[in-house]
Order: C-alpha cells, then sequence, then structure tokens
C-alpha cells in the first residue's frame, strides 16, 4: 500500500511538473513527465499562465507612471504526449495567447487586445538516470525542443520604427510627456524564427520529503522584420512534502524559488536597449492527484528582485494551473 501510494504522489510531481515562462511570456513552454521518468503510454492537459505586468522600471528601478500603463497576458497551452519507451516521452504544445494592454501613446492613451495562436513547440525527454524504493527516489532527465515561429509576429513591425535607439521614447508620448514600457516584441503573439530549448531537470525524494531542479535555454534565431529575441537562461528550485499521500489522491505542498536570465533583442543586428532583464521568484505550489491518471497543479509566483535594461513595464505577478490526464 505505502509503494502505491508513493508512486501515486511521485506521478503528481511529475505529472505537474511545469517549466514556463518568467519574465518573458513568449517562452513559455509547458512539459509533463510521468513518475520516476516512467514514461509509457499517452498523456494530455491543459496548463494555463496568467500574468500581470504594471510596474514602470528605469534599470531595475520603479519610476513614477501617471498613465496607469498595464499588460495582461493568458496563455492556455494543449498539450498531448507519448511515452514510447519507459525512458523516452515526446510531447506537442499548442499555445493560445490574449493579452489585453493600456499605454501611452500619440495623442493620448491607447487600449488595446491581441489574440490567437503562440508558436508551437514539439519536445522530447530522456530518463538519463533512475532510483525508486520505498524509502528513496531520484531521478536525472534531458530535455530538448524546437518551437516553430507560427505565432502571428506583425507586432514586431513596431521595433523597425523604434529601431535600437533606446534614446528615442518607444511608441511615441503622452501629452504630459509619459513614455510606454510596453513594445512590440511584448505584444507580439511570436517570432517567425525556428528556436531552439535544451535542458535537465532532477527530482529526490526522501520519505514525505521531495525536492526538484529545472534549467532550461532557448536559443533563438532571426525570424521575421529582421527581429532576434535574445536567449533565455531560466532554472527553478522546488523543495516541498507529500501533506496526504494515499493510494487513491494525494496533496502535496512546495515552496518554489525560480529565476530567468534573459538576454538583449536585436533588430536588423542592432541591440535593442530595453529588452534584457533579470528576474528572481518565490512562491507556493499545491498539486493533487486523483486516482492514477488525474493530477492538478496550482501555483502562484510573485517576484522578489528584477533588474532590466533602460525602461521595461515589468512583471508584478503571475498564476499557474495545469490539469494533466494520463491514459
Amino acid at each position: 500500500m505505502k509503494t502505491i501510494a508513493i508512486r501515486c504522489g511521485l506521478a503528481a510531481a511529475f505529472l505537474s511538473a511545469a517549466f514556463a515562462a518568467r519574465a518573458c511570456d513568449l517562452c513559455a513552454v509547458y512539459t509533463a513527465g510521468m513518475a520516476h521518468g516512467e514514461t509509457s503510454g499517452w498523456y494530455a492537459g491543459l496548463f494555463e499562465q496568467v500574468t500581470r505586468y504594471d510596474e514602470l522600471r528605469d534599470e531595475g528601478h520603479v519610476i513614477h507612471d501617471d498613465s496607469g500603463q498595464y499588460l495582461d497576458s493568458s496563455i492556455t497551452q494543449l498539450f498531448v504526449g507519448y511515452g514510447a519507451t519507459d525512458r523516452l516521452s515526446l510531447q506537442l504544445n499548442i499555445p493560445y495567447i490574449d493579452r489585453r494592454f493600456r499605454r501611452p501613446a500619440d495623442g493620448g492613451i491607447e487600449h488595446g487586445t491581441v489574440s490567437g495562436l503562440g508558436d508551437v513547440t514539439a519536445l522530447a525527454q530522456y530518463t538519463l538516470l533512475r532510483h525508486d524504493d520505498e524509502d528513496e527516489t531520484w531521478v536525472w532527465r534531458a530535455l530538448g525542443g524546437i518551437k516553430f515561429g507560427t505565432g502571428d509576429s506583425d507586432r514586431l513591425t513596431e521595433e523597425l520604427d523604434e529601431g535600437g535607439d533606446a534614446a528615442v521614447p518607444k511608441h511615441g508620448g503622452h501629452d504630459d510627456g509619459a513614455i510606454s514600457g510596453i513594445h512590440g516584441h511584448d505584444l507580439a503573439l511570436g517570432s517567425g524564427s525556428t528556436d531552439f530549448l535544451v535542458g535537465t531537470s532532477g527530482f529526490y525524494r526522501s520519505g514525505r520529503w521531495y525536492g526538484e531542479a529545472d534549467v532550461q535555454y532557448a536559443i533563438r534565431r532571426t525570424g521575421d522584420f529582421h527581429y532576434r529575441f535574445g536567449n533565455d537562461l531560466q532554472w527553478a528550485l522546488s523543495g516541498g512534502r507529500y501533506l496526504v499521500l494515499e493510494h487513491d489522491h494525494t496533496v502535496s505542498l512546495q515552496l518554489n524559488l525560480s529565476g530567468e536570465d534573459k538576454d538583449y533583442d536585436e533588430v536588423a543586428g542592432v541591440r535593442a536597449d530595453d529588452t534584457q532583464s533579470r528576474v528572481l521568484f518565490l512562491g507556493p505550489q499545491m498539486g493533487f492527484t486523483f486516482g492514477p491518471r488525474w493530477s492538478l497543479e496550482l501555483r502562484a509566483d510573485f517576484p522578489v528582485h528584477i533588474e532590466n535594461s533602460s525602461i521595461q513595464t515589468t512583471v508584478g505577478w503571475r498564476g499557474q494551473a495545469a490539469l494533466v490526464a494520463k491514459f
């Protein structure tokens, strides 16, 4: 009975393991795996990430903003995966993006909405090492993927007008001289480029306590309108405990420390000075399993440290939810 309960609990940890965007919404990719790296069979689910950007910062310092600018971003990912062997799994992510914003523009305040298909991603995960018994479990996995330029990149044309000169007011200014921190690269639904993802993750359990570590690196290439998003390093460290560990259901609680280091974007080879950022997040996560097939994850992240280049509207908070079914 104890072994069955432990396996159900570990299924929750791996079915719900998300690696998504930190400050770079366009980088958002959800990955799901099976307990102990055992990935045989089909699985599918939905992942939702809602992010609020509402703090105007200049070189990391919060600055006064009378315009009330903000960006609310919602990314819904439908994903389906298949475990080809007990070590190798393949996954396809199809995102739908909805963004609503308010920003200063020439002659007043602009309110707008952009929505549609994002960049589709194909992923492969492979279990390199695995050990499991009733007392402890540890797993080490590797990840690789390709992100295709399927999302609408038309908003990147704004960057052609701005160029790489950070001294030029972005999108013009309001009558009172307010400058927008929301740019074309923030609103674009896709990049128009074929990019590559590499990463690794580890999981360790001792009794009811467990810990996780994830690292992912996005290698970006030049896409539409000669625009190239900066390479992006994302990482996460988590520690938690199973509060309930039964054969038919589990409940877990953990604390996540995560971060992102995003490099500068380029427009026709010229650096876009308002695109580099480094963000550190801290927040709780709860996981649930219902029988051997279903898992649910609820997570919140709050920035504890932000560095950014030039003037940008930065993240205020982020929430995530994932529902996964194994067939």
